[in-house]
């Protein structure tokens, strides 16, 4: 998280964009590498409903809604974080050479989040998610209004890698437990979630500068995405509560 980023940027302003996506590749290789030699083969399968009882928790509601939400958060960071080099050089006025030292700053924000996430999840797991989600949201206002001041850029930017992480593992938690006779592909799929957020929200901030949407204003789509995110996930918390008023069949 803190490393990752800016090296890679670093690595691609001194060699060129492919030379970064090579660092990737020699990365995957040697964690392939270590796995094979350091994992052991004989560990045992975990008891539970085999390939039926992982596929069949796909079909409740509640494990897709959390998805939706990882897909929105992420989107919502990405739409914005994607063009976040020419933002701090044009609105911010920061030089290329700083842009590194500041995505070093969004890589401890992120390590910092996950540790607050993993505790407040332990509390307040949807109450955390739809908080941060709004903190995110007023962020990426802020960030429209103030972004050309150069120190509350680069503060934002911090607070952008701590909030996108502290929902994780709260996220992370709600679709295992709405998928306890089978989290383990439900899990995966999450992860796989945040990523096509990351590729999503790419996609939607680089649909919105092609339509005429400036840097400057670019986070108010970040802002947008975070709030459909909220929506969601008060709709998932409303579900819950309303299944806890149903009353239950006699036996």
């Amino acid at each position: 998280n803190i490393l990752g980023v800016p090296a890679g940027t670093a690595l691609g302003e001194a060699f060129g964009w492919r030379a970064t996506f090579l660092a990737v590749v020699g990365i995957g290789l040697i964690s392939i590498a270590a796995i094979a030699w350091l994992v052991p083969s004989d560990v045992a399968e975990p008891s539970g409903g085999g390939l039926v009882g992982e596929l069949r928790v796909l079909g409740k509601l509640q494990v897709w809604l959390a998805m939706l939400i990882a897909s929105l958060a992420s989107a919502s960071l990405f739409a914005v974080f994607t063009y976040i080099k020419p933002y701090l050089t044009d609105v911010s006025g920061l030089s290329t050479a700083t842009v590194t030292w500041v995505l070093l700053l969004f890589g401890a924000g992120m390590t910092i989040g996950n540790i607050i996430g993993g505790r407040l999840a332990d509390w307040k797991l949807m109450p955390t998610v739809i908080a941060t989600l709004l903190a995110m949201a007023l962020l990426f206002a802020v960030f429209t209004g103030l972004g050309a001041i150069a120190s509350v850029a680069v503060a934002i930017v911090f607070l952008w890698g701590m909030l996108i992480f502290i929902v994780v593992p709260p996220l992370q938690i709600r679709v295992v437990e709405a998928a306890a006779e089978g989290p383990n592909l439900a899990a995966t799929l999450n992860q796989g979630a945040f990523n096509v957020g990351n590729a999503g929200g790419a996609w939607i901030g680089g649909l919105a500068i092609s339509w005429g949407v400036s840097y400057a204003n670019l986070p108010l789509v970040g802002a947008a995405l975070a709030l459909l995110a909220v929506a969601v996930a008060v709709l998932s918390q409303s579900l819950d509560r309303r299944a806890i008023l149903e009353p239950q069949p006699a036996e």
